[in-house]
């Protein structure tokens, strides 16, 4: 599984990346975990509000809410 933590290194990003990664290691999931902070390709991509979670390059529409919403987007892609 590729995890992308989109955002360009704010606390919240940052935050997030923690989280991510306690949740991978909870779900005992393989992870390659990355971030994306180039603010255009964050642009390319679409997205304007940061941070944002990407999973096999597929974005996870969701609102950053700590390790319980990230538990549930990841396991989204590994239950369908």
């Amino acid at each position: 599984m590729k995890i992308e933590i989109v955002g360009m290194g704010c606390p919240k990003c940052r935050q997030m990346t923690a989280d991510v990664k306690v949740v991978v290691t909870e779900l005992g999931l393989d992870a390659q975990i990355t971030r994306i902070d180039d603010p255009r390709t964050i642009v390319e991509l679409g997205i304007f509000s940061t941070p944002q979670l990407m999973v096999n390059g597929r974005i996870m529409r969701f609102r950053y809410r700590g390790r319980r919403s990230i538990t549930t987007a990841l396991q989204e892609p590994v239950n369908g």
